[in-house]
């Protein structure tokens, strides 16, 4: 396969004593009843993550397939650009109102780390393998998990450091240290991941006061404004048989952000975040289906490294919300 170009969150008052009989002021002695507080609904979030890392791996395949005829920006074009055209109906139905942000510079630094994360990521895939680029990609959780306590202030607990950690330990399984030669896709990947765990942390500071279809919808109209100008310059015509692979990008592409937009926004990060390593069995599956590639013991050794550490989450979340 050909390489794509590069483009490269008082008391009441007593009332006066006049002679004329009045109405007895209002006891205070009850306290206000204070504002409910929305807690993290880890489980629902864990769902989200499940779905992100599916339509995160299909969109990987349609990247991949795309690669080879089509230049990096143009294919983020696509995605972005189609995937406003999808949503322009809720944003006519709720308005400028709810379209538009308080919060201008979040969203501007959520599209810029998420475009540059895309570029990198893009460019990459159609360098490596499916495997490849998907495992060392994988990184991004625990970076996400990071932030998430640097910058959020989560602290998670023991079991959830653990589990994370068995969940990396699954994917360096897969990897093999030393089996993958760094160079510029790995260290593209490895970008990537950093930009995208930035990206996610933006989105857990701002799902306080911003919905999810919001923060979908000016991502995506970002990236087309992003993309449209390099896309522009390095246009070419997408054939017929590009056109199946550009539907399934945009729409494995909105499902994805969508999800994972939902799902940091319900739960909390250093909980979500484990379960993307989901997307490396995934990725197997799609490569054997799809390339014929056979999954090697280790493949499958992390795989089921990784299904017992979100599982084990899982179980601990829901124990804990009984």
């Amino acid at each position: 396969m050909s390489a794509p170009r590069w483009y490269a969150p008082n008391t009441a008052a007593t009332a006066p004593i006049i002679e004329a009989p009045v109405e007895a002021a209002p006891i205070a002695d009850e306290p206000a009843k204070p504002e409910p507080v929305t807690q993290p609904n880890n489980l629902k979030a864990i769902l989200w993550m499940i779905g992100a890392s599916v339509a995160f791996t299909v969109l990987v395949v349609s990247v991949r397939e795309l690669s080879s005829s089509l230049p990096t920006a143009e294919i983020l074009f696509f995605r972005a650009a189609f995937s406003v055209s999808l949503l322009l109906p809720w944003a006519f139905r709720a308005g400028w109102h709810d379209v538009l942000s308080k919060r201008p510079l979040a969203h501007t630094g959520r599209c810029l780390s998420t475009f540059t994360a895309m570029m990198l990521w893009f460019h990459a895939v159609g360098l490596t393998t499916l495997a490849d680029s998907v495992a060392i990609q994988s990184t991004y959780p625990l970076f996400t998990i990071l932030l998430a306590i640097l910058v959020l202030g989560e602290r998670p607990s023991w079991f959830r450091w653990v589990a994370t950690m068995v969940g990396f330990g699954g994917m360096l399984i897969i990897v093999r240290p030393g089996f993958i030669e760094i160079g510029p896709a790995t260290l593209m990947l490895l970008g990537a991941s950093v930009f995208y765990a930035i990206s996610n942390t933006f989105v857990k500071y701002m799902s306080d006061t911003e919905p999810a279809n919001r923060m979908v919808f000016i991502q995506n109209a970002s990236l087309a404004l992003l993309s449209v100008v390099p896309a522009i310059y390095y246009w070419v015509t997408p054939s017929i048989a590009n056109l199946p692979w550009i539907v399934l990008l945009v729409i494995s592409g909105l499902a994805a952000h969508m999800c994972i937009t939902r799902a940091l926004a319900a739960g909390e990060a250093s909980v979500v975040m484990p379960f993307d390593y989901l997307r490396l069995p995934f990725a197997a599956v799609l490569g054997f289906l799809l390339y014929l590639e056979v999954p090697d013991a280790p493949t499958i050794i992390g795989g089921i490294v990784i299904f017992i550490a979100v599982s084990a989450i899982a179980t601990t979340e829901r124990k804990g919300r009984k």
